[in-house]
């Protein structure tokens, strides 16, 4: 399935009083460390820049939601664990994660975790893993910046990533170069249309 009939659908604040609804399927998108989440989304969506990259770490204050072919929602959640927030904008970021996944848990197909390849996974990373299997939806990791690493030190991260996850679906990839992209692409459909 090709994912360029898209558009930017509406964004849920800090301060919405609801979560939008409607019987769609969703596929959330969720990140911690700056992995080139927009250009990931925007390769998926062959597009060049509908999904906007923040002018710094941790801008992104809302839940920004994609309609693909007027039957998916895509959605791109605030930056997670980001160190640098004043405390109490940390906790009500991090808060919009848990109140939207929760509120939508019906409606969401797979949660994607975005991991720099260069960084490899970390506790809050992990962290954020058990809260998504504890609500029993099914998650995928992906390695972003790939093309940033060599093959040897690749194969470390992806060997580290497996057993830091508990050996879950590990996708590695590159938006910059379009690798393995298109078996991103795969794992999302197989996840929408079963």
């Amino acid at each position: 399935m090709k994912f360029w009939n898209v558009e930017f659908h509406k964004s849920v604040s800090l301060w919405s009083k609801s979560v939008f609804f409607d019987e769609k399927s969703e596929i959330v998108f969720i990140w911690r460390s700056n992995v080139w989440k927009s250009s990931i989304m925007n390769a998926i969506f062959w597009k060049k820049d509908l999904v906007k990259t923040s002018a710094r770490p941790g801008k992104t204050q809302l839940a920004n939601l994609f309609l693909v072919s007027k039957k998916y929602y895509f959605t791109d959640l605030p930056w997670y664990g980001f160190a640098r927030l004043w405390k109490e904008f940390k906790e009500a970021l991090e808060g919009l994660i848990s109140w939207y996944i929760e509120e939508k848990k019906d409606n969401i197909k797979k949660v994607i975790i975005l991991i720099d390849s260069r960084l490899w996974a970390q506790e809050i990373d992990i962290d954020m893993y058990k809260y998504i299997l504890d609500l029993e939806l099914p998650v995928t990791i992906v390695l972003s910046k790939i093309d940033k690493i060599s093959k040897s030190e690749l194969a470390k991260t992806i060997a580290h990533t497996k057993e830091a996850f508990f050996w879950q679906e590990i996708l590695a990839v590159s938006s910059l170069k379009k690798l393995w992209m298109r078996e991103l692409e795969k794992s999302i459909t197989q996840c929408l249309i079963g």
